[in-house]
This record gives structure tokens, C-alpha cells and sequence, in this order.
């Protein structure tokens, strides 16, 4: 059992930033796993179980392993950050209660992790939400992966798989540790540090206030997105990767998809966008067309979770980071091949929240035509050839995506409900 007061540990998680399950009533959490990786800092795996009809979520702890009136305490101290990284760095298998723990580098000659100093100072990113991250010495970021799910993070598998396709546009993935056992899971992921200039949102928000849309950089922006879709479609020799065509079926599984979403959409904004309701056979035949697009193009591993806040700019360059998808989708559903659209859907639709944030929603359009400029030089090959076809694919999932920041907006962020719904009442 951890050498913790289990009674206080749904109070103590429900104050931990990255814990996924504020709000919802725990039931109970049981100790699963455990390993002590220094003096300093005991790894574990504890599973919540929440109020049906919400399922179990397993959570990576880093706690301090002693008792004490110090309640339950965080462990990692830069000691104990240190440890941590060291599994990656030396290879290690450790032990754990009812498995093993293990190290693995994927770096090659002159890695950062190789030019670390003899003891790598430590410092903490203040903006992380649902994982905790650490930078080692400026040269190595470790992100400790809480939320703990069966298989490999996407975030070490597709990072893993653009080193070996020799994808440059993403910092590169140095490591990784996974446990086996009572869970089998990745728990954390190191990559190369990047010296950041800016995020992409806000480059492109402060340039639109300045009333300079950034055209040349966005349509960059997009041929670096081209790149990425390029070499994610590059290999047929790995199923996980492999591109595959667009079935009749996938364009219905799509449709019936968009169908539920819109219908959920219309009764939770009832009362805050009551317009919405007259528009709902408009955008019902929106979707209809959906099913008759050609069978064509194909359906890829992408992103996932693309927007400008998971870009950024370093040496006058785009980088593209954070493979791991929407942290609330299940593992499976990240990981499930899509038309490439979709990734570009959730950029457009970044840079109409940037330009209603920068008040120059006027904006917006040369934006989302440059960006489609750049991507289509790159990856037009992976959209159905008909221009159609194509133009119900993205029109459809940029769809998608509003009805999403509709009900997100209006369960989280009510101040904000206005731009997703001026959008989608203007849409055609």
C-alpha cells in the first residue's frame, strides 16, 4: 500500500491541475502500482473510480515516500526530477510492486541528453494542464505523462515514427519510460528543449492586433503542416501507420457522428443560442452531403489536437509538438486514422478564435486562405481529387469542430460561447 493517507487522496487530487476528473464524484482509489525510483520520490499508479457512469481513469502519482504531518506531499524536488530522467538516460528497469518500469533512448549521436551536465539543473513549465513537465539544463524537456492509458502514448509512437521517416519540423524525441505490469502504459516522454520564440497563437493574435495579418508566415505554417501530413502518409510497411483509403462507410460513420453532435449541440445551447434550434435542418443537409462525397483520399494518422497553440516559432521556423491528441478521448480514438482534413479544420478554426480574440474577425479570411495555400502544396495528394468532394470533407469537419467549441465554451468558458455561435449561425 502507499505510505500515504488513501482517505485524503480524492480530496488531494481534485486540487492537482492535471488531474482529469474535477468536478466528478470519486467513488473510491486504489493503490495499483508503485516503485521507488531515489530516496526522495516514489512513483506510483493509483486507479479512480468515479459515480457511474463515468469508467475507472488510472493516474501516475510522483509522491514523497514517507509519512509525516506533512500530509500527502509532491515528490519532485530536483533530486528526485533528476532520477526520473535518469531511467531514460542510463536505460534503466526498475522493479515496481507488481511489474517493471523501463528506460529507452531513441537519440542518436551528439543527443542533448549526452551534453546534460554532471548534475542538470531543473526547472518546472508553468503552463502545463493535464501532464507535468520538467527541463533539464535548457537541453531536455521531460513531460510526465498523469493520466495513465493501455498501449503506447501517441506521443511516443508517432514521435518515434517522423525520426525514423526524417521529419524535421517537430523537437526531436530523445526517450521515453513505460511500465508493465498491472498497467501497461507510457509514463513519460523526453524531447530536445527548443529555444521558443513565440507560440503560434500568440504570434498570430498580436500580429492581427497590430492590424498585420501574418500571411507569408501562416502560409508557411501551413506548408509545414503539409510536410507532417506528407510523412505521416509515407509508409506502407507499418499497419499503425499506413495510409488507407476513404470507405462509403467511413463518409456515413462520419455523417451519423456529426448528426449526434449537432442534435446535442442544439439542446444544450437551447437556452444561451436559442437560434441555433432554426438553423438545425440547414446544417442537418450540410451533413447529408457528407455521405454522397467521393470515395476517395485518405485516412491517416495525424495530429489530433491541432491549433495554434501547438505550434510554435523557433529560429524563424514553424515547429509542430504534442502528438498526444485530446487528453479526454480515449487512447483508441486518438489513434484512429482520419482524412487529413481534420487536423486542418482544427488550425482554421484556431485562427478564427484569434482573430475574434484580437477584435479583426475581418481577418481571419486571408489567414485561412494562406494557410490552405501552403498546406495544399504539400499534401493536396492525400484529399479526394475531386475539388468537391474535397471543399464537403473540410466544410463538414470544420462543422465538427465549431459544435465542439459550442458545447465546450458553454460548459467552461460562457464568456466565449459568442464566437463559436456567431459562427455557426453565419455558416452556409
Amino acid at each position: 500500500m502507499l505510505p500515504i493517507d488513501m482517505q485524503a487522496l480524492p480530496a488531494w487530487l481534485s486540487q492537482q491541475r492535471w488531474f482529469g476528473g474535477k468536478g466528478a464524484p470519486i467513488a473510491g482509489v486504489r493503490d495499483v502500482d508503485r516503485a521507488q525510483i531515489s530516496p526522495g520520490l516514489l512513483l506510483s499508479a493509483v486507479e479512480v473510480r468515479y459515480a457511474a457512469p463515468r469508467p475507472a481513469e488510472s493516474y501516475a502519482l510522483a509522491l514523497r515516500p514517507w509519512t509525516g504531518a506533512d500530509g500527502i506531499v509532491e515528490g519532485l524536488d530536483d533530486d528526485a526530477a533528476r532520477a526520473l530522467l535518469g531511467i531514460i538516460r542510463q536505460r534503466l528497469r526498475i522493479a515496481t510492486a507488481a511489474g517493471a518500469l523501463k528506460g529507452e533512448r531513441l537519440d542518436g549521436p551528439g543527443s542533448p541528453l549526452d551534453r546534460l551536465s554532471a548534475v542538470p539543473t531543473v526547472r518546472r513549465m508553468g503552463a502545463e494542464q493535464s501532464n507535468t513537465s520538467l527541463v533539464f539544463d535548457d537541453r531536455v524537456i521531460l513531460k510526465l505523462i498523469r493520466k495513465l492509458e493501455h498501449g503506447k502514448n501517441p506521443e511516443l509512437e508517432v514521435g518515434a515514427f517522423l525520426a525514423r521517416v526524417g521529419f524535421t519540423g517537430t523537437p526531436p524525441l530523445l526517450g521515453a519510460i513505460s511500465v508493465t505490469g498491472a498497467v501497461d502504459a507510457t509514463v513519460a516522454v523526453a524531447h530536445a528543449f527548443v529555444r521558443v520564440e513565440s507560440d503560434g497563437w500568440s504570434y498570430v493574435v498580436e500580429a492581427l492586433r497590430r492590424g498585420e495579418p501574418p500571411v507569408r508566415e501562416v502560409r508557411e505554417l501551413g506548408e509545414r503542416v503539409g510536410d507532417l501530413h506528407a510523412a505521416l502518409a509515407s509508409r506502407t510497411d507499418d499497419e499503425a501507420f499506413a495510409p488507407e483509403p476513404i470507405r462509403r462507410q467511413d463518409l456515413r460513420a462520419w455523417a451519423e457522428c456529426l448528426r449526434g453532435e449537432l442534435d446535442r449541440t442544439v439542446e444544450q445551447a437551447r437556452s444561451a443560442v436559442p437560434e441555433l434550434a432554426a438553423r438545425r435542418d440547414a446544417l442537418a443537409e450540410r451533413i447529408a452531403r457528407l455521405e454522397q462525397a467521393a470515395e476517395d483520399g485518405v485516412r491517416i494518422r495525424q495530429h489530433g489536437d491541432l491549433h495554434l497553440g501547438q505550434v510554435m516559432r523557433s529560429e524563424g521556423q514553424w515547429l509542430v509538438f504534442d502528438f498526444e491528441g485530446e487528453p479526454a478521448r480515449p487512447l483508441h480514438e486518438r489513434r484512429t486514422k482520419h482524412t487529413p482534413a481534420k487536423d486542418v479544420a482544427g488550425m482554421l478554426r484556431s485562427f478564427a478564435y484569434a482573430a475574434a480574440t484580437a477584435e479583426r474577425r475581418e481577418l481571419a479570411a486571408p489567414l485561412r486562405e494562406a494557410f490552405l495555400q501552403g498546406w495544399r502544396r504539400r499534401a493536396a495528394h492525400l484529399l479526394p481529387r475531386e475539388e468537391r468532394s474535397a471543399r464537403i470533407l473540410l466544410e463538414s469537419l470544420e462543422l465538427e469542430k465549431l459544435l465542439y467549441e459550442l458545447r465546450y465554451e458553454l460548459g467552461h468558458r460562457p464568456d466565449w460561447v459568442p464566437i463559436p455561435a456567431a459562427d455557426l449561425l453565419e455558416s452556409k
